[in-house]
């Protein structure tokens, strides 16, 4: 980690400074692990949901099929959470962000 040393700030300002840096990563980078929790339920569901969809045979093998509705199952829920569908990772965030203390 690289410092520089600045002679018209003290120690303690740039604790300060650096402290609010911090806290407002920590916000940050909650509300992303929100998301992610959100986005990785909303996978999971959708692929649980799918098992339950009875296949057929007429089309032979699906290797290509299952992938391509992973990689749908994966867009869905990404874009669920930007857009807010369910509401989970605002959930989240606000039970986790009181353990976060406070902005000055």
């Amino acid at each position: 980690m690289r410092t520089h040393w600045d002679p018209g700030m003290n120690m303690a300002a740039k604790a300060e400074a650096a402290a609010q840096k911090n806290l407002s990563s920590s916000r940050k980078a909650l509300m992303e692990a929100a998301q992610q929790f959100e986005a990785l339920f909303l996978n999971l569901l959708l692929a649980e949901m799918r098992k339950t969809v009875p296949e057929n045979d007429l089309f032979g093998n699906q290797r290509a099929e299952k992938l391509f509705q992973s990689m749908l199952d994966q867009e869905i829920a990404d874009h669920s959470v930007k857009t807010q569908s369910l509401g989970l990772a605002k959930m989240i965030y606000d039970q986790m962000a009181s353990y976060i203390p406070e902005e000055d």
